[in-house]
């Protein structure tokens, strides 16, 4: 006779499962709280390489904003980078040069185009305060993120056999790794999206300015970041799906409008709503979701492998009764 597969099981009582989710999520809360005062104090760093992708952009439309506004003037020469050129002077200055410096001095007091297209705008008192806190609650759980899914995992993994816990550790690694390039490709999408925004504020009469609300844009960055991330988890929702017996490769090539569908609504939901992070988010999708095919392969060898070790495992062995 075959034996019956067996494994380590602790068997708990509901109040013993509550007290130990209740403790599980005390100590998730405590790492979170830990992280948060980590990031607390590099608040600067963090908001700086947030805003990276605006301050690009906005350094690009100083410089093109000082340059329009010396086009009514063959005296001024602009260098490489975009900052006005002084030609050297002799030593000791001739009149020459004192009159140069003096068209210069004028020019600038005479165009005001050099003050910055963009500001920020703190609109009540606290929320400097609000925003570096929003803030620092955020990353630090991003630091802490292997922490708490360990409490996640430690309390869920006991209930499991050791055939269900096999899918997870196929997929967990991959999830991950999807979730960080994710945030990866918004980051570098809000680059190009930041332009294309504020291309049109030259739509507007000279003198625009954008007063931008902090808060509204980490707000937003994170939005973008976390929208990216969990559009990018397709792959590892296919792989559910083959061990679940819901998708398989040849429906998953036959039925391909359905991918691009999901790719094309994917782009519509993102929270800028713009055509450059739609194509960015469309065109990776579409990748993962044709890529899913050998992913989706892969667990299915993995399915028929095991089906073959568990009928090989219970077949009476010679001379058994």
């Amino acid at each position: 006779m075959a034996k019956t597969p067996h494994y380590d099981e602790k068997r708990m009582e509901l109040t013993e499962h509550l007290a130990e989710l209740r403790m599980r999520i005390i100590r998730s809360l405590f790492y979170v709280l830990v992280g948060a005062v980590l990031a607390y104090q590099v608040f600067t760093p963090i908001y700086n390489f947030l805003y990276q992708p605006l301050a690009k952009q906005i350094e690009r439309l100083d410089k093109q904003r000082v340059v329009a506004n010396a086009a009514s003037s063959n005296k001024i020469v602009f260098g490489p980078d975009g900052r006005i050129y002084i030609p050297p002077l002799h030593n000791p200055p001739t009149y020459q040069d004192i009159e140069n410096l003096r068209e210069l001095v004028i020019w600038g007091l005479q165009h005001p185009g050099q003050k910055p297209v963009i500001g920020d705008v703190f609109r009540n008192f606290h929320e400097m305060f609000l925003v570096r806190l929003k803030l620092s609650l955020l990353f630090g759980f991003i630091l802490v993120i292997p922490f708490v899914l360990w409490e996640a995992a430690a309390f869920v993994l006991p209930a499991l056999t050791p055939e269900e816990r096999r899918p997870l550790r196929l997929m967990f690694p991959i999830s991950v790794f999807l979730l960080l390039f994710g945030v990866v490709v918004a980051y570098v999408t809000m680059f190009y999206a930041m332009g294309w925004f504020l291309s049109y504020l030259s739509d507007f009469p000279p003198g625009a300015t954008l007063m931008q609300d902090p808060n509204d844009y980490i707000v937003f960055m994170v939005k973008m970041m976390a929208a990216f991330g969990v559009a990018f988890q397709l792959p590892v929702v296919l792989m559910a799906g083959t061990y679940l017996g819901i998708v398989n490769s040849k429906s998953l090539i036959k039925q391909w409008r359905w991918g691009v569908l999901i790719a094309v609504v994917g782009g519509l939901l993102t929270p800028s709503n713009d055509i450059i992070s739609w194509t960015l988010m469309v065109i990776p999708l579409l990748v993962l979701y044709f890529g899913s095919y050998f992913l989706v392969r892969l667990v299915e060898w993995i399915k028929i492998r095991d089906q073959a070790r568990a009928s090989r495992s219970q077949q009476p062995r010679p001379g058994t009764a």
